[in-house]
């Protein structure tokens, strides 16, 4: 098991990716979506993985637009956009801002540009369940 790990530029939202991949085998996507481009934004995700936000206190500002079904999170500190969560009947599952955390093992790399705007809302619930992370997102004092 491999841990990736990077934080916002502030440092107050963590985030750590459980995987058996490394990060070259891991998906790397660009979306198309406004709210993307204008982050610069490019995620990943492993559903056989599991992603961990630890924040400090009132740092997580969550983000909701389009379908409304999913939190984008944002560093209330220094702006950055870490990652997105969403609920599935499995449970909390999220994508890795890789760029906004600065993981290490995707630089240099060509994503996938990704575009989802056709999409029914059970249709977009459905494909993050398959292909999104478990995680879980937590709210205290950040861990070194």
């Amino acid at each position: 098991m491999t841990t990736l790990a990077g934080h916002c530029h502030c440092g107050a939202i963590r985030v750590s990716l459980d995987t058996a991949l490394t990060a070259a085998e891991l998906p790397l996507r660009a979306c198309q979506c406004t709210f993307c481009r204008r982050h610069n934004g490019l995620t990943t995700s492993d559903p056989a993985g599991h992603a961990h936000f630890e924040a400090a206190p009132g740092a997580v500002t969550r983000y909701r637009f389009g379908q409304g079904n999913t939190d984008f999170l944002v560093c209330a500190e220094c702006g950055v956009y870490v990652g997105a969560t969403t609920e599935t009947p499995e449970g909390l599952t999220a994508v890795i801002n890789v760029r906004g955390v600065d993981l290490d093992g995707f630089d240099g790399r060509t994503p996938e540009p990704m575009i989802y705007d056709d999409e029914a809302p059970a249709e977009r619930l459905a494909r993050r369940a398959a292909r999104w992370t478990p995680a879980v997102v937590v709210e205290a004092q950040p861990t070194s």
